[in-house]
């Protein structure tokens, strides 16, 4: 959800308070930090990026950007954390519990500086759209609604209005609003068919929605594209085929979930609801 790291947006210069010294220098040298701040966020390297970005806001206070930055590393944490509790190694019992600490830490981390970079510049959409994400994460639906629909009314500043209108519509769908959700992912697809995250979601909506051929052709489209990398996409295509009563498909979508990552919870779940479909992927 965090891939568009690099954000070459407008720097608001706030002037310094009346009476500091050398207002404009300080500003040109936060700047200065903020750029290595973005690009060390580029390459991952978040502590060296969070550094920078702790300096660029120490000289100029009213660097929203640099708020933003900072966010998206705490932000990043919390996914590469979430990956490790989900994913690389399925954590259960008290070792998820201790790991869940951590990622509601990075979780109220992030929202604080994307707070605060809205707070410096009320029309900030992309710092509106990354709060929408952080709340998503936290599973706090209806504030992500507000925040999200903030984003998207707020547009120049805005690093890709398709990627927050499919987080809006996420949040919606975890609403069960399957109507407003199926309608906004509808709209970005309009404009960006091989969008993955908007072509996956609208198949969940068809799936919570019983529309068993219409999610089965979303979810192999993302599921036979590469660059999505979706295992979760193969996970409900295996559910959507069995639903169909298409065994053969359905087994083949299994084990192309078990191929991904064997370890992961996904693959967990495509043992177990896969179970019944007979011999295919160890």
């Amino acid at each position: 959800m965090v891939g568009n790291v690099c954000r070459s947006l407008a720097i608001l210069i706030a002037v310094a308070s009346a009476g500091c010294p050398g207002p404009e220098k300080s500003v040109k040298k936060s700047q200065t930090r903020l750029d290595l701040a973005k690009d060390f966020l580029s390459k991952r390297q978040l502590e060296a990026a969070e550094n920078e970005a702790n300096k660029s806001i120490a000289l100029n206070p009213s660097n929203d950007e640099a708020y933003n930055v900072r966010g998206l590393v705490s932000m990043l944490r919390a996914i590469e954390t979430q990956r490790t509790l989900e994913i690389d190694a399925c954590l259960t019992g008290v070792d998820a519990e201790a790991t869940r600490k951590d990622l509601d830490r990075f979780l109220q981390n992030a929202d604080i500086d994307f707070k605060k970079a809205t707070v410096v510049a009320p029309d900030y959409g992309e710092a509106w759209s990354n709060r929408g994400v952080v709340a998503n994460l936290m599973e706090e639906y209806p504030t992500a609604v507000t925040y999200l629909t903030k984003a998207l009314e707020n547009p120049i500043r805005l690093m890709s209005p398709g990627l927050s209108r499919s987080h809006l519509a996420w949040a919606l769908f975890h609403q069960q609003k399957y109507v407003d959700a199926a309608k906004e992912l509808r709209t970005v697809r309009q404009f960006d068919p091989n969008m993955c995250v908007a072509t996956y979601r609208l198949g969940r909506v068809y799936f919570a929605r019983e529309e068993w051929d219409k999610a089965a052709e979303l979810f192999e489209t993302v599921s036979n594209d590469p660059s999505c990398g979706s295992q979760e996409a193969s996970l409900y295509l295996m559910k959507t085929r069995m639903q169909q009563g298409l065994v053969d498909d359905a087994r083949r979508a299994r084990d192309a979930c078990l191929k991904i990552s064997p370890q992961s919870c996904a693959a967990s779940k495509c043992r177990a609801d896969g179970g019944a479909l007979g011999q295919g992927h160890p």
